[in-house]
């Protein structure tokens, strides 16, 4: 299957042997849905597979959906609406009502495979995957397109054992969008975890936190939080926690009348020497000079 084409699909006999190998499937597909299109999907799919956004639809097999440019909507009986963004596999599941459709500004364009088989039964009843969470966020993924465009040639090429073959490619998808859909998640975490550690460490700028209490309460191990924390902000967590009390000796010694001995004090400077040496090497004046405007 040529990988320019816009839109490519083939439907499959599934044979007893095929059954045997414990993962079949029974179509795979490229299709485009352009902005401002007509009508989706398009009409010359079996009419097992189409369906109507008002009305929905229920298959007795599983699809992989990967949405990899445009972005649309999705709902099923059990997960309910999700958004799909570009990066996004939706998986469907036997005996599941769903309905999805790209967004009419955008469009999308989107890999699929039809499969079933005990295989991917195992896999969902050991919670690998699960219909309370069929929108996976994986990002364009190399590993998944190599995937699908291997699945797609032996569609189109169909050598000998291609069934199997095909298994072996959707098994592949599958475990590549698990990794990817992990990665995003931890990606997500860290991201969270970075921005309560700013917003505590920028309310306590009074208050000296020790960082391994901070990093403790992420459940976490301080080495770990601090290079979350640096790939993050560019700055170790002290090294941020620094500037914070340089920026507010900034506002105390410009906004109030607090004597540098006091503002040493209440930011918690060993004394005003150790406060002015550091505020100095920091901004490059000192503290009297800095409230002067010299």
């Amino acid at each position: 299957m040529p990988r320019r084409e816009r839109e490519f699909f083939r439907y499959f006999p599934v044979s007893q042997r095929d059954r045997l190998w414990g993962l079949w499937v029974n179509g795979v597909g490229l299709q485009e849905a352009p902005a401002h299109y007509r009508s989706y999907p398009r009409s010359a799919h079996p009419s097992y597979y189409m369906f109507a956004w008002e009305t929905g639809r229920v298959l007795q097999e599983y699809q992989a959906l990967y949405v990899f440019d445009g972005d649309g909507e999705f709902e099923s009986r059990t997960a309910g609406h999700r958004k799909v963004k570009p990066g996004s596999m939706m998986l469907l599941f036997p005996g599941e009502w769903h309905r999805y459709r790209p967004r009419a500004a955008v469009g999308w364009r989107e890999y699929w495979a039809s499969f079933n088989g005990e295989i991917m039964d195992q896999l969902v009843a050991r919670e690998f995957f699960s219909p309370h969470d069929p929108v996976l966020s994986v990002g364009e993924d190399d590993a998944i397109l190599r995937a699908y465009h291997v699945l797609l040639e032996y569609a189109a090429s169909a050598p000998i054992g291609f069934q199997q073959l095909m298994a072996v490619s959707v098994t592949e998808i599958l475990a590549a969008a698990l990794a990817a859909a992990q990665r995003h998640r931890g990606a997500d975490r860290s991201e969270s975890l970075v921005r309560q550690a700013k917003a505590f460490l920028e309310e306590h700028t009074d208050d000296p936190p020790r960082m391994g209490q901070l990093a403790a309460s992420f459940q976490i191990s301080v080495e770990h939080f601090r290079r979350l924390f640096k790939q993050h902000t560019g700055l170790s967590p002290y090294q941020y926690y620094f500037q914070l009390r340089i920026n507010r000796a900034k506002h105390l010694l410009r906004g109030t009348d607090l004597t540098i001995k006091q503002i040493a004090a209440t930011l918690r400077f060993e004394n005003p020497y150790h406060f002015s040496q550091a505020f100095k090497k920091k901004v490059g004046v000192a503290p009297s000079q800095w409230r002067r405007g010299d």
